[in-house]
């Protein structure tokens, strides 16, 4: 026999069992991850602060879902259309800023006591959500997260002036207060 054949056979096995380790790692992990869901050992309160992994992987799916679910959707709207922009933020007031907050402040139910947290839009999250991605996520809600499906709540149109105002909220100026608490 070849005395390098001996070297290669070695190294061939250290690949193999390289490959079986980190094989069986990938099927663990998720397993053991559920398998702790399951026994309650994560928690599951709508106060926790929710760990920096979950925030990431849960952020990207949703984002990932909402431009799956906005693809071949038809912004009826125009850009510059601000009577539909001015009603949007009329109904985003009346309808969301409860769970989102206004250009005031942050809504404390939505920015503490969801799980995961709403967005809290005029605070530049979910700064990046086109008319078409909010539209969807207004029209059929997201599951997992507390935001309902208004679709047999709201007007088509009123849906698309909102999905309209939050996707362009940075661009806005916050209302001046008025005279009422909040």
């Amino acid at each position: 026999m070849d005395p390098g054949a001996g070297t290669i056979l070695r190294r061939e096995g250290v690949i193999m069992k390289t490959l079986v380790i980190f094989l069986l790692g990938m099927i663990a992990a998720p397993l053991l991850l559920v398998l702790a869901g399951m026994l309650g050992w994560l928690g599951s309160t709508g106060t926790g602060t929710p760990p920096g992994w979950e925030l990431s992987i849960g952020g990207r799916m949703v984002d990932a879902a909402l431009e799956k679910r906005a693809t071949g959707l038809k912004n009826p709207i125009a850009s510059g259309d601000t009577a539909a922009l001015d009603a949007g933020r009329k109904l985003y007031a009346a309808n969301c800023s409860g769970c989102h907050g206004s250009a005031q402040a942050k809504s404390v139910w939505g920015s503490k006591g969801f799980y995961p947290r709403a967005p809290q839009f005029w605070q530049g999250d979910a700064a990046d959500v086109t008319p078409e991605e909010a539209y969807a996520a207004i029209h059929d809600g997201i599951r997992y997260s507390g935001m309902g499906a208004w679709r047999d709540l709201m007007k088509e149109h009123d849906m698309w002036k909102v999905a309209n105002f939050v996707a362009r909220i940075d661009e806005q100026a916050p209302e001046p207060r008025s005279g009422r608490a909040r």
